[in-house]
Formats: C-alpha cells, structure tokens, sequence
C-alpha cells in the first residue's frame, strides 16, 4: 500500500512540472491532423500563406526561403533564456502534384514561449490551409 501511495504521489508531483496545453480539444485534433495541398496554384497559394504566416509571427528573421523550406534564425546562445520562437515550415514531395506541408517551432525557453508553441503552430496551419487565423 505504502508503494502504491508513493507511485501515486510522484505522478501527481511530475504531472504538475509538465506544461499544461493551452489548446481546446478540437484546436488539438486539428493541430495533430496532417497537412497537405494538391496541384500548382494551391501549393502555391498555401506556400505563400506560410511565407507570410513565419515572417509576421516568427521571433526570429526568415534565414532561408525557397520552393521547400522557410527558416528563421534561432538563438546563438545555448544557455540563454531567450523566448521567442523559432520556425520551420517544409514542403515534402509525395507524388503526382501532392505535397505535405509541416509546420515546426521552437524556442529554448521550456516553460514560457511567446507565443505559445502549440497556438503558434495551430494558427499557421489554420492560416496555411484557409488564409484565415
């Protein structure tokens, strides 16, 4: 019983330590649900949106940008707290005019990112996929 009690109590203590998401249930399929565009002018369309999407909410300025990658600078500085966010936004090929768009962000603060990791990458699918926030 003591065992159990102390299993118990050490969940509950890291539980807490975790960062809780900020997301509703729905914000959290839709983030978890894949990407993609189909033919020429909506990769295209939805490639513009990411480029626009990452140059106005990224921390950082875009480093490189082309048919496949947008990128932003990160953080030089290994030991700093430095909250902002990084982004990556990819194009992968998957066949016949088919591509899947992925979305990543970063910052090297664990606990408070402005914005808020997971909203950040939400928002820019939502913005990716239907120009809209």
């Amino acid at each position: 019983m003591k065992h159990i009690l102390l299993v118990l109590l050490t969940v509950t203590f890291f539980s807490g330590c975790a960062p809780q998401s900020t997301l509703s249930p729905a914000m959290q399929a839709d983030l978890a649900r894949p990407l993609y565009c189909q033919g020429a002018k909506e990769c295209k369309d939805m490639w513009k949106r990411a480029l626009q999407f990452v140059s106005l909410n990224a921390g950082y300025k875009i480093q490189r940008a082309n048919a496949a990658v947008i990128e932003t600078e990160s953080s030089r500085c290994v030991y700093c707290y430095d909250d902002r966010l990084a982004m990556r936004v990819t194009k992968s090929p998957l066949g016949d005019g088919r591509y899947q768009i992925l979305t990543n962000a970063r910052c090297y603060k664990t606990r408070s990112c402005t914005p808020d990791i997971e909203e950040t990458v939400w928002r820019a699918k939502l913005f990716i996929r239907e120009g809209r926030e």
